[in-house]
């Protein structure tokens, strides 16, 4: 397991609720030794045109900005992300779920999410910090692994920003 800071978006007002994606990349950059708190990952990646923060390129122009290598990509499966988290390189996903499909999410339903995979328990399930969470102690999460890849897959098509320090 990756031992990526857990950080919540929801302990912001005025925002936090729609900050999945500059969440997710505090934490990666956190990851690295490259602290930034979310309310200032959010303010640089907000898109005017967009009128929001999900902007995937500005989310990671933002993390190469900060001095990573950073990249948008789409995997073809959990198996392909297990090889980026073999390597020590956690990844932001999005998922989009119904309402009951996602067991143990801090959120009910969603048309678009985005949280950090850290790892993968003994059975092979992700382990995820999960931005949505109350509180940032409460965001690492265990989801199951064929509901999780299904949900993964089907909304993003396995959409991963991957952030690592340049070689």
């Amino acid at each position: 397991m990756l031992d990526v800071p857990r950080r919540s978006q929801m302990i912001y007002p005025g925002g936090g609720e729609v900050w999945c994606s500059p969440t997710s990349v505090s934490m990666l950059l956190g990851f690295w030794n490259r602290p930034v708190p979310v309310p200032v990952a959010a303010a640089a990646t907000f898109d005017q045109a967009y009128d929001g923060y999900g902007n995937w390129s500005f989310n990671t122009a933002y993390a190469g900005g900060q001095g990573l290598q950073a990249y948008v990509t789409r995997l073809g499966s959990l198996r392909d992300a297990e090889v980026f988290v073999q390597r020590s390189i956690p990844l932001a996903v999005s998922i989009r779920f119904q309402a009951g499909e996602l067991p143990g999410a801090p959120l009910s339903w969603s048309n678009g999410h985005l949280l950090v995979l850290a790892g993968f328990d003994a059975r092979g399930n992700p382990v995820v910090n999960d931005p949505a969470a109350p509180s940032d102690a409460t965001v690492k999460r265990t989801y199951p692994r064929a509901v999780f890849e299904r949900l993964w897959l089907n909304h993003a098509g396995g959409m991963a920003y991957v952030m690592a320090p340049r070689p």
